[in-house]
């Protein structure tokens, strides 16, 4: 299959204008000018650039996502339609590889029964094989020596015959394997996690913890402490 070349082409001033970029420029320019705050005029000057650039970075944030949003509109359009058109096959997959998962099954359980009747068959043979033998070590005529010797060749070989005849295999079709996949139900997750940790996986809720922990209520398990930020907003 071949499917269809599509080329998008975005220059870099059809995203962001001359003019936008103009201004990114004056801002970066602006904040690095600033280079240390020790009074309240640095203060004041440090803010209107933050709150400057915020508003810019929230402009072309609202921008991108506009026009990022065109791209995932399209991308799920083409998505759809390849999935719609897959859809009858990719049910027809998962109906056919049970019944053949069904098959092999059967398959494998009709095995293991031949297997116990070869068997048994063989420990049969060879318990007949050692009563001719020991019949044939007994003889005490040439009579009873020959007959006893032919008795045993025929049993040995019957012994022979189980041996050599070709082990009981499951047919199936060409490319297909079968193999046991490990699935799971979480039926105790405070067991799970007290007797095998390791196949957990354990975070901590930072918005839970922003909302009720506190440095002076201590927590078993967390070290809590405030750092002082200083924000420029808008209001």
């Amino acid at each position: 299959m071949n499917p269809p070349e599509i080329k998008i082409f975005i220059a870099g001033d059809d995203l962001i204008s001359p003019d936008v970029q103009t201004d990114r420029n004056a801002l970066v320019s602006s904040a690095a000018e600033i280079k240390a705050v020790i009074n309240s005029s640095q203060n004041n000057r440090a803010g209107q650039t933050v709150v400057a650039m915020r508003k810019h970075v929230k402009a072309t944030t609202a921008d991108r996502m506009t026009i990022t949003r065109r791209f995932d509109d399209a991308k799920k359009i083409v998505m759809d339609f390849f999935a719609a058109h897959n859809e009858n096959l990719e049910n027809e997959i998962i109906r056919l590889q049970k019944l053949g998962t069904a098959f092999v099954e059967s398959e494998n359980r009709r095995v293991a029964i031949e297997e116990k009747k070869r068997k048994d068959e063989f420990e049969a043979k060879l318990k007949a094989e050692m009563e001719a033998q020991r019949t044939l070590n007994m003889a005490t005529t040439p009579v009873q020596e020959m007959i006893a010797n032919r008795k045993f060749e025929i049993a040995k070989a019957a012994t022979m015959e189980v041996i050599n005849a070709p082990e009981p295999e499951a047919a199936k079709a060409k490319g297909q394997s079968f193999k046991q996949v490990l699935h799971y139900e979480v039926t105790d997750i405070l067991e799970l996690v007290k007797h095998n940790p390791q196949l957990c996986k354990i975070e901590a809720k930072a918005s839970a913890i922003n909302a009720v922990c506190h440095p002076n209520l201590p927590v078993p398990g967390l070290k809590l402490w405030f750092e002082n930020v200083a924000t420029y907003t808008t209001r």
